[in-house]
C-alpha cells in the first residue's frame, strides 16, 4: 500500500471510529498497510502519526474505555476537525486537507478557498513536495490542449516535437513527446530546456498510447534509457511489485524470487531504489551498470 492511500486509510480509521483505537486494532483494520513485524509497525505508525499532526490534523492520544490496565488509544474528533462545509463528509474533508498540504503549487496562497475546504490552519506547514509552475509549462499546457506542434532547444539542438503528456516525478517536470527529428519518444526535463517554447500553427492527432495517465515510478522518466536486470529475493517481491506495479515486466524464477526488466531513464533514483532492498538485490545487467554501482559503493565506503 502506497503512503498517501496508507495517510488517507488512517484519518478515515481515526474519524470513524466512536471510541480511542490502539495501535494493534488500527493495523487490523487497515489490512495490508503495515509490516507484520512489530517493531516495523511501530516506526511507521510513529511516522505516521507525527507526519499528519505537522500537517494540522487534530490527532488525540486517550484512554481505551473498559481495558484493565489501562490503555491509551488514538481518535480523530470530527467535532475538532470538521469545518463548515456541508457539501463534504468527514473523510472527504479529511483527504482533501492532507493532498493540499502534501503537495502545493508554487506560489499559490494558503488562503485560498481549496486550501480553507481542507482545513484552516493557524500557520502554512511544510509540504512534502511543492509543484513548481512557470512559463516552458504553461506553453507546454497550451500545447497539448490545443495539439500543437512545438519548438525548442534541447543539448543545443533545435528539436521539433508532438507533446503528449505532461509529468512531475522526482521534483522535476519532464514532457513526454514525438520527437519529429528522432522519429521517436522522447522525454526532455523542462529545466533542461534552452531558451523560449515555440508553438506553431501545425496541429498533430493525440497518441491513443498515452490517452490514459499511469502512475509510474520517477526513474522511467529521464533521457537517457537503459534496460535493467534486477534479481529481487523472494522476501521483497510483493514490496518490490507494489512499488512498480503488476503490469511491469519481471520473470519468476523456481525459488520464488524474480528478475525484474526496468526501463531506467534516470540512474540516481533508481540506484536508490536498489539500494532500499539491501541485500535483498541485486543489479544483473547491463554490465556498465552493474560497474557504476559497484564503483559508486566503494567510493562512498
Amino acid at each position: 500500500m502506497k503512503k498517501i492511500e496508507r495517510l488517507l486509510n488512517l484519518i478515515s480509521a481515526l474519524l470513524s471510529t466512536e471510541r480511542p483505537l490502539s495501535r494493534h486494532e488500527i493495523r487490523e483494520r487497515i489490512p495490508g498497510a503495515y509490516s507484520e513485524s512489530d517493531e516495523s509497525f511501530r516506526r511507521t505508525f510513529e511516522r505516521d502519526k507525527d507526519e499528519l499532526r505537522a500537517l494540522g490534523l487534530p490527532i488525540s492520544l486517550e484512554k481505551i474505555p473498559g481495558t484493565d490496565p489501562p490503555l491509551e488509544g488514538y481518535r480523530i474528533h470530527k467535532s475538532d476537525y470538521e469545518a463548515d462545509h456541508p457539501s463534504l463528509e468527514g473523510d472527504e474533508i479529511a483527504a482533501l486537507h492532507l493532498a493540499s498540504n502534501l503537495i502545493r503549487l508554487q506560489g499559490d496562497d494558503i488562503d485560498s478557498t481549496f486550501y480553507k475546504m481542507g482545513g484552516v490552519l493557524k500557520e502554512k506547514p511544510s509540504a512534502l513536495s511543492e509543484i513548481p509552475t512557470e512559463r516552458l509549462m504553461e506553453l507546454c499546457m497550451q500545447a497539448l490542449h490545443e495539439h500543437q506542434s512545438i519548438f525548442f532547444k534541447y543539448k543545443n539542438e533545435r528539436r521539433e516535437v508532438n507533446p503528449y503528456r505532461l509529468v512531475f516525478s522526482g521534483g522535476r517536470w519532464y514532457l513526454i513527446a514525438h520527437d519529429n527529428n528522432r522519429e521517436g519518444i522522447r522525454h526532455f526535463r523542462l529545466d533542461r530546456i534552452q531558451g523560449e517554447i515555440e508553438l506553431t500553427t501545425q496541429k498533430f492527432e493525440p497518441s491513443d498510447e498515452f490517452s490514459e495517465i499511469s502512475e509510474e515510478p520517477p526513474w522511467r522518466f529521464g533521457e537517457e534509457e537503459n534496460l535493467v536486470e534486477l534479481k529481487i529475493n523472494k522476501s521483497h517481491v510483493s514490496w518490490a511489485l507494489e512499488i512498480i506495479g503488476q503490469k511491469s515486466a519481471y520473470e519468476e524464477l523456481s525459488d520464488g524470487s524474480i528478475i525484474l526488466y526496468e526501463v531506467v531513464r534516470d540512474w540516481q533514483i533508481f540506484r536508490s531504489f536498489v539500494f532500499s532492498f539491501l541485500d535483498a538485490a541485486e543489479l544483473l545487467n547491463p554490465p556498465e551498470c552493474r560497474e557504476a554501482l559497484i564503483e559508486w559503493l566503494e567510493l562512498i565506503k
